[in-house]
């Protein structure tokens, strides 16, 4: 930093409500996660494979769902061992009860 500047007034700048930022057919389920995610401190932030619970990927773990071409889902619950031991309850509760594992 510049010894010569003591202060600087930065300017205020509104946010603007993630509602006019995306598309007004956005899901709000979409704008609820990117809003989670994008917190500025740290740890109010949801962690990679806590993020992998939020409701916004509820989908993804209903043995209906399919690919827009009508196949199936790929592989999505065979996590790492390095996956399970990072946050083994976290990792538990994304796998579905329908799942049974390769």
């Amino acid at each position: 930093m510049n010894p010569e500047y003591k202060e600087y007034r930065f300017p205020q700048i509104k946010p603007l409500p993630w509602d006019k930022v995306f598309r007004h057919r956005t899901p709000r389920e979409s704008i609820d996660f990117v809003s989670r995610l994008l917190q500025y401190d740290p740890k109010s932030r949801p962690t990679p494979l806590g993020s992998l619970l939020d409701p916004y990927f509820d989908e993804l773990r209903d043995p209906n769902t399919r690919l827009p071409n009508g196949n199936e889902l790929p592989e999505l619950f065979n996590f790492t061992v390095d996956e399970h031991n990072m946050e083994p309850e976290t990792v538990a509760q994304c796998i579905p009860e329908w799942y049974n594992g390769p």
